[in-house]
C-alpha cells in the first residue's frame, strides 16, 4: 500500500474509532459532530506520524520481517480506530470536567 492509501484509511478509521468510543462512553458524549472531526483530525495525525512505526514488525532474532498486505490493512486501520477513540475520550473528559459544577 502505498503513503496516500494508508492515510485515507487511517482517517476513516479514526472517524470509525471515535463514533464506537462514543458509544461505550456515554458521560464522555460531546455530538456527532464534534465525534467526527475528533476522529477525523486524529486519524489524520496518526497517518501522517505513526505509518512507519505502527508497520515495524521485528523477529525474534532482531530482523525485520516484511508484512504481507493484509496485515498492514489491518494494523493501519487498527492504529487510526485506536487514535481516534483514544482522542474522542480524552476531548469528552476534558468537556465533561470542564463543564461539571464543583
Amino acid at each position: 500500500m502505498n503513503w496516500t492509501s494508508i492515510l485515507i484509511l487511517q482517517i476513516v478509521s479514526g472517524f470509525v474509532g471515535a463514533h464506537l468510543a462514543a458509544m461505550a462512553l456515554h458521560q464522555y458524549r460531546f455530538g456527532w459532530v464534534g465525534h467526527s472531526l475528533t476522529g477525523l483530525l486524529a486519524g489524520a495525525v496518526s497517518g501522517c506520524f505513526l505509518q512507519t512505526m505502527a508497520l515495524t514488525v521485528v523477529t525474534a532474532s532482531g530482523s525485520m520481517n516484511e508484512p504481507s498486505f493484509p496485515e498492514v490493512f489491518f494494523v493501519e486501520a487498527l492504529t487510526g480506530a485506536v487514535v481516534g477513540g483514544i482522542a474522542m475520550a480524552i476531548v469528552g473528559f476534558v468537556i465533561y470536567e470542564s463543564s461539571a459544577k464543583t
